[in-house]
């Protein structure tokens, strides 16, 4: 085997990639697993927008976690309101 032979990373396919975003997310995968994402990644669209998604999403997950119970009974009362001025129209 050659040196580029040897450097070659192998392709996964997209239900492959899937499996691996979570640890990829959480910085978990590391080494010739973490370059095969990167690679897929970089190759397929479909794969691109979903992980871009994905931490999107998980960062307003984690955003949310962090709403103090002082801001959460306010936006709800700002939703009652809204709600009812909508059916009182």
């Amino acid at each position: 085997m050659d040196k580029t032979q040897k450097n070659k990373v192998s392709p996964i396919d997209c239900d492959e990639a899937a499996r691996r975003f979570s640890d990829f997310m959480d910085n978990y995968i590391k080494g010739k697993a973490k370059v095969e994402l990167m690679q897929h990644i970089a190759d397929c669209r479909h794969c691109f927008e979903r992980i871009e998604f994905e931490q999107m999403l998980k960062a307003k997950v984690s955003a949310m976690r962090k709403i103090t119970s002082i801001e959460k009974k306010a936006a709800k009362r700002n939703m009652k309101e809204m709600i009812s001025k909508i059916y009182s129209a």
